[in-house]
């Protein structure tokens, strides 16, 4: 039926067509091996993202904790210096905790004092006070000379 010659070229046919299919299927394995490489990359940078991503929100909540450790201390100690504050990455202090941060300074230098009635903040022996000036609208240290001086000069003694 069929000639040598032409079973031979069908045989170099099939031959040819194995060859080819042989290396496209070489092809496809090295192929698929580089998409594993790649995807194996990709894996690994998305869990170097998402390792950094959980280091970052771990360090943000430990400088949340120690700002709040650092906020109670100064509450537990009555304290509120304000370069303590600035060092810690607090919000500066108010009118309220700088007046306070005074009163604390007069008590860490040893200074007895209390309020009088009249509002005026006396030593323990009277002859240092703050007072308020009306005309000054301010409040200001006062020695007793000062006022024996002031008081002498308005009554015409001096």
């Amino acid at each position: 039926m069929f000639g040598l010659t032409t079973r031979r070229r069908i045989v170099e046919e099939i031959d040819a067509h194995l060859r080819t299919i042989r290396l496209l299927l070489r092809t496809e394995v090295k192929l698929g091996n580089a998409r594993r490489n790649v995807s194996d990359e990709i894996d690994a940078h998305v869990e170097t993202i998402r390792a950094r991503n959980t280091a970052e929100d771990d360090l943000a909540k430990e400088r949340r904790i120690t700002r709040l450790l650092a906020e109670q201390l100064l509450d537990a100690t009555g304290s509120y210096p304000t370069a303590a504050r600035t060092a810690l990455g607090l919000l500066p202090a108010g009118p309220w905790e700088r007046a306070l941060e005074g009163l604390n300074a007069l008590v860490d230098a040893g200074v007895l004092f209390h309020v009088e009635p009249d509002g005026h903040i006396s030593n323990s022996t009277g002859d240092e006070h703050i007072a308020w000036d009306r005309a000054a609208q301010r409040w200001r240290l006062v020695h007793d000379d000062d006022q024996l001086v002031a008081d002498a000069t308005k009554d015409g003694r001096a």
